[in-house]
């Protein structure tokens, strides 16, 4: 964690659920694990604002930087029309 950015974390669940948590707030994100390495999809950088929630809004590239430093998947572009916000 860079000083000043949020602490996240990333939890991978059963049936192919990506979750992104920056505390109580997060991102519920699809996954394909029926490939190695496991896919994890993200909205592409054109429609993230219209499904992201108001806190991820802009952050894009901050938010899929840190999924791609997680070890063990790849990050790739995925087609999302729902709102990705979630909390715990």
């Amino acid at each position: 964690m860079v000083d000043g950015d949020p602490e996240y974390e990333i939890e991978f669940r059963w049936k192919e659920e990506i979750y992104y948590w920056e505390g109580s707030r997060g991102l519920h994100l699809d996954g394909g694990w029926g490939v190695r390495p496991f896919v994890t999809y993200v909205p592409p950088a054109e429609s993230w604002d219209d499904v992201a929630p108001d806190w991820a809004k802009g952050r894009r590239d901050e938010i899929v930087r840190r999924l791609i430093e997680h070890p063990h998947h790849r990050v790739v572009d995925g087609d999302y029309r729902g709102n990705l916000g979630v909390t715990r």
